[in-house]
């Protein structure tokens, strides 16, 4: 059984314990007892919790018990004895011996306090062996003395409850009591956190507890550590003592490798640095001004008025352009283009891309157009399939070729039917194309009134471009402009119906002329007679069993429907005004009805007439017997009196589509609602939601009637519902959707949106439930197909985006941005810069490209403004991503002569500094705007006065020949380029002159170039300040020709070699010769070490592999 108070040393039994007790049995309370033994010390805070602070102490001392020390004068450190417990071993069966407050342990105690009272700690049977052994004694009574002062602390404690429960009242709560083993838990686990949160203070010290089981002192373990680290690592600090190395080779090379390090990291930060702020450009956002946007757009704040509020992109912010978080929204570099034109938005320069997305999309052919827009991919599964691609490329031809003679009437003001030239195309696409979409260009040549004839805008009856926008934009429903556009559709729509049916009906009496007998001279009226008995002989005019009133053996009533179906009122009119005695046997009051009708411009009945027409029909139709009343007969009071508009068919004799949208159309007025009846409103508004439902139940996705899309088409382009009608059409038949709509924008019935707010829908609403077509995006997206082959087609479709310029507000800012976006996407992405730029004749003459031809379409004013939005921007792209044949046509094209030159220099420095005997450096040629026919030269072609471009080539030192000749012919051009630049052309083409010798093997003359340029000091003849000279000159050249000196050293020793070695093997003349030849000799060896010496001045600039070259060549030649 353990005792009490720890064990004793290993040397002799304790006076309570076993002398042969494990360690090992009060590891689990160690911690424990150095917090607890804290209490009763005073020893430094800096020796708690630490085994290894007792580095001074003896083996005896640090095996002794637990209280043995206390009362010694040396200071000791209380954990160097925690190894022993302090309340015996607590892994012990008997842990109750332990001050936990348990009975064996109380009762432990009061045997010690008793024998302590009755006249010794130990008792008298026990006082010889503590005499005899004074250690263990002293020991022993420390430790009954310390086991009485935790006893009689323990009794305070409980005494303490039991008065504080009886003067509180509360004796009956159980109290919470907490013995001294529960206080060293609590203890343990406040100090174990202490510990945690102190990073940096203290070791771990179960890692010590875990030692001090196994047996190891850690004390004594730290002591000989410490001396062992001191003497192993005393010698270690000692440098050896070296001689001083001479090597001044391994200096240059360790101190070349220390500044190519540094080079490569202020590198990779700079590149760093630079993706950083490209991000930081690319992500920010002017929150302010896009929050003012979003309130604009639905109405949630007024729109600001032209001035007042600045485009989200303007490249000039003013104080109150600022983000949330007090930054401009604008960051990064600023353009030499951007600096010059700080008014202009940044939307409309051809610099960095403000959009997000594509304007024109990525290349390519076929139906994929349809799947770019969300919506539009959504209702693609309805359309028909793929189309044959030779009969789509054939269908896009033609129609191209009808958008660029509409651009060049444009341009030269004059008029172009456009609806009846896009009509042209789609009867020669019958095959590929259903017949109404013919027959929708040909409502809305009706709509617009378009004249074919007329030859020039100051026509009276000529249509102008937009001229409809103003009226079919203004969003007041009420207003007298909506009033008049809303007539205008209803009168178009009606008027294309009745020519549709006339068409249809000279079409049936010419495929049955022996059963329409038309004969005689073929008047409307005698057209409609044999229309009449072509259908009366096919049994087909009424169903069976009506009966149909006979007037001097004719369908009378039948002919005055049909008069008034093909739209001659005043032909109907005369009809029954020429039988009007026979007409009032029949009906007394239709020969007034239909008077007053025929001569009404709005074709209305005054209100007397009205009324009792009504009263008629309404009483014939209830009193009369079922196919007693001619169907003709209320058909012509339906059209003539507007009767029963509640009810707006005839069953009886309506054969088609045409038909009832015809009556619709003819029910229809457009009037003022206030003061119009309630019974017989009717207008565009009941048209078009009639019409809605019936797409919606007939031609919605899925439905059984979706295949026959040209017949909903074309009840959308009547109803005026033209932004909806381009939506339907476009996964179905892409081509025809674009020109639609490309026919309505043009004359200003369609509705655009802003491209920042739809650029992935192709019909959206505004703030009013208005639709409008994403247009731009759509010309961008149709481009796809064909833009890679014919790009000047491109260019035409592009410039139609413009055509929106005319709106008000922001709106027409941002399409004229996004048609500058499209153009300058469509120039970087073909690279057709010739075509689209522009390009040079052999005399330095320009020839204007397509874009620049069309500036008056595309919203800039001047050559100035287009060379500064497009060109320089295009160039400076070209030039980023290495293309240089492009970079300097687009340069020069934008009279940027200076930059021309840098372009050239640096592609003829990369050239030169390629080693000899590799492939040599091509650049990508520009291609040509007329491409040679076989056996056809370069002169002739410029005599003709066309160009193949002086830059299609593909050498660098061909293109600098071929610019730096025509600058230096010209000294418009020679005085915008700065004197440095063209002084460094010149030397480089010396240079490629120089290394086309060396590849030559022409020694001599090599060496002859070399020495003009002046560059190394083949001349200095051993001078040291001229060599010096020369290497102090080397950091003041551009840098194409500073990083051409190593590759010009080994090209010069490796002459000097040669032409020494040539002079060597000719040696043997003997005489005045052999004397010349020696000295040239010798003066060779004298370049050769003067140039070793110049390479060992600039050694630290030369390439990589240059100074072993140069040591090679010269020990050759003898100079080391």
């Amino acid at each position: 059984m353990s005792t009490m108070f720890g064990q004793s040393n290993p040397g002799g039994s304790g006076p309570f314990g076993n002398s042969q007790a494990s360690a090992s049995a009060s590891q689990p309370t160690t911690q424990a007892s150095n917090i607890l033994s804290n209490l009763n010390t005073s020893q430094a805070p800096q020796q708690q919790g630490s085994l290894f602070t007792e580095g001074g102490q003896s083996k005896r001392q640090a095996s002794g018990g637990l209280f043995s020390n206390l009362g010694t004068s040396q200071p000791q450190s209380i954990s160097s004895l925690g190894a022993k417990g302090i309340f015996g071993d607590t892994t012990n069966s008997n842990t109750q011996a332990g001050l936990s407050g348990s009975n064996n342990a109380t009762k432990t105690s009061q045997q010690l306090a008793g024998s302590n009272f009755n006249g010794g700690l130990l008792g008298p049977s026990q006082a010889a062996q503590s005499q005899s052994n004074p250690q263990h004694n002293g020991q022993g009574v420390d430790n009954a003395l310390h086991s009485g002062y935790f006893n009689s602390l323990l009794e305070k404690g409980r005494k303490r409850s039991r008065g504080l429960e009886e003067t509180s009242g509360v004796g009956q709560i159980p109290s919470l009591q907490l013995g001294l083993g529960d206080i060293a838990r609590r203890l343990k686990e406040l100090g174990s956190t202490r510990n945690q949160t102190q990073k940096g203070q203290g070791d771990d010290t179960k890692a010590h507890y875990l030692l001090a089981a196994s047996g190891v002192n850690p004390g004594n373990t730290l002591r000989d550590l410490n001396s062992l680290n001191a003497q192993i690592t005393t010698p270690a600090v000692r440098l050896p003592i070296t001689d001083w190395d001479p090597d001044t080779n391994r200096y240059i090379e360790q101190l070349q490798q220390r500044s190519t390090l540094k080079m490569i990291a202020e590198g990779i930060d700079r590149a760093n640095r630079d993706f950083d702020a490209y991000l930081e450009e690319q992500v920010d956002i002017n929150w302010d001004a896009q929050r003012k946007r979003i309130y604009e757009h639905f109405g949630l704040k007024p729109k600001a008025p032209d001035g007042q509020f600045e485009d989200l992109s303007n490249g000039n912010p003013r104080e109150d352009n600022r983000g949330s978080f007090g930054r401009f929204s604008k960051r990064g570099r600023i353009t030499n283009v951007e600096r010059q034109s700080q008014g202009t938005p940044r939307r409309s320069l051809f610099g960095q891309s403000g959009m997000q997305k594509s304007v024109i999309g990525t290349p390519g052919v076929g139906l994929g157009n349809a799947t770019l827009f969300a919506d539009v991919a959504d209702n693609s599964a309805t359309g028909p399939g793929a189309q044959d691609d030779r009969g789509l490329r054939q269908r896009q031809g033609k129609y191209a070729e009808k958008v660029q003679r509409l651009n060049r009437a444009r341009l030269q003001e004059t008029v172009y039917p456009i609806l009846q030239e896009f009509a042209s195309v789609e009867g020669q696409s019958a095959n590929e194309s259903p017949s109404q979409l013919t027959d929708a260009y040909k409502a809305l040549m009706q709509i617009v009134g378009e004249n074919p004839d007329a030859g020039s805008v100051t026509d009276p009856n000529a249509v102008r471009e937009r001229q409809y926008a103003t009226d079919y934009l203004d969003e007041s429903n009420n207003s007298a402009r909506t009033i008049n556009i809303r007539k205008r559709i209803i009168e178009g729509s009606r008027k294309s119906l009745e020519k549709l049916f006339i068409e249809q009906l000279e079409s049936l009496i010419a495929r049955n002329p022996r059963e329409a007998n038309l004969g005689g001279i073929p008047t409307t009226i005698n057209k409609i007679r044999a229309y009449i008995r072509i259908r009366s002989a096919r049994k087909d005019l009424a169903p069976d069993g009506t009966e149909l009133q006979l007037l001097n053996d004719e369908y009378c009533w039948a002919i005055i429907f049909f008069l008034l179906r093909t739209g001659n009122v005043k032909e109907a009119a005369e009809y029954v005004t020429s039988n009007a005695t026979a007409f009032r046997a029949l009906d007394r009051n239709f020969v007034t009805y239909i008077t007053s009708y025929a001569s009404s411009f709005e074709r209305r009945l005054p209100r007397s007439q009205q009324d009792r027409i009504n009263a008629e029909y309404q009483q014939r139709t209830r009193i009369a017997p079922d196919n007693s009343i001619d169907p003709y007969r209320l058909a012509c009071y339906k059209v003539i009196g507007r009767c029963e508009l509640s009810k707006r068919n005839i069953e009886i004799i309506t054969h088609g589509v045409e038909d009832w949208m015809w009556l619709q159309f003819n029910l229809a007025r457009e009037v003022n609602r206030v003061e119009e009846v309630a019974g017989e409103v009717f207008g565009l508004e009941e048209v078009r939601e009639t019409i809605k439902e019936i797409g919606q139940r007939h031609f919605s996705k899925g439905s059984e009637s979706a295949g026959g899309y040209g017949t909903y088409f074309f009840m959308l382009i009547l109803g005026g519902m033209f932004e909806q009608a381009v939506a339907f059409l476009y996964p179905h038949s892409y081509v025809a959707a674009v020109h639609f709509a490309v026919a309505l924008n043009f004359y200003g019935l369609l509705r655009v949106s802003d491209f920042s707010v739809s650029e992935s829908e192709l019909l959206t609403y505004n703030t009013k439930e208005l639709p409008q077509i994403s247009f731009g995006r759509m010309l961008g997206y149709y481009t796809r197909d064909f833009r890679t082959g014919n790009v000047v087609a491109a260019v035409d479709y592009l410039t139609l985006i413009c055509l929106n310029t005319d709106l008000t507000g922001d709106l027409g800012r941002s399409q004229s941005s996004l048609c500058h976006e499209a153009l300058r996407e469509l120039v970087l992405e073909t690279r057709e810069f010739a075509e689209l730029l522009g390009d040079i004749r052999g005399d330095g003459t320009r020839i204007t490209g397509a874009i620049e031809q069309r500036l008056k379409l595309i919203g800039l004013a001047d050559q100035e403004e287009f060379l500064r939005t497009v060109t320089l921007q295009a160039a400076s792209v070209a030039d980023d991503s290495g293309r240089t044949t492009d970079a300097v046509l687009l340069y020069h094209l934008a009279e940027d002569y200076d930059s021309v030159i840098v372009i050239i220099n640096r592609a003829l420095s990369d050239s030169i500094a390629v080693d000899i005997g590799n492939e040599q450096l091509r650049l990508q040629p520009l291609k040509p705007r007329i491409a040679p026919q076989s056996g056809q030269q370069f002169q002739q072609l410029q005599s003709d006065g066309s160009s193949l471009s002086l830059t299609s080539v593909d050498d660098p030192t061909t293109l600098a020949r071929n610019m730096i000749s025509l600058y230096n012919a010209n000294a418009l051009y020679y005085q915008k380029i700065r004197p440095p630049h063209r002084d460094a052309c010149g030397v480089l083409l010396r240079i490629s002159e120089a290394k086309v010798k060396v590849e030559a093997q022409r020694w001599a003359e090599a060496l002859d170039i070399i020495t003009s340029l002046s560059l190394l000091p083949l001349t200095a003849n051993s001078s040291i300040p001229l060599i010096r000279s020369h290497a102090q000159t080397l950091s003041t050249l551009p840098p194409s020709i500073s990083r051409l000196i190593g590759p010009l050293l080994l090209w010069t020793i490796t002459c000097i070699g040669k032409q020494r070695d040539l002079l060597l093997s000719n040696e043997g003349q003997g005489g005045f010769e052999s004397d010349t030849r020696r000295r040239m000799r010798d003066d060779l060896v004298g370049k050769a070490k003067d140039l070793m010496v110049f390479a060992g001045l600039v050694k630290l600039r030369l390439g990589t592999g240059v100074w072993e070259g140069l040591v090679g060549g010269a020990g050759d030649l003898g100079v080391y």
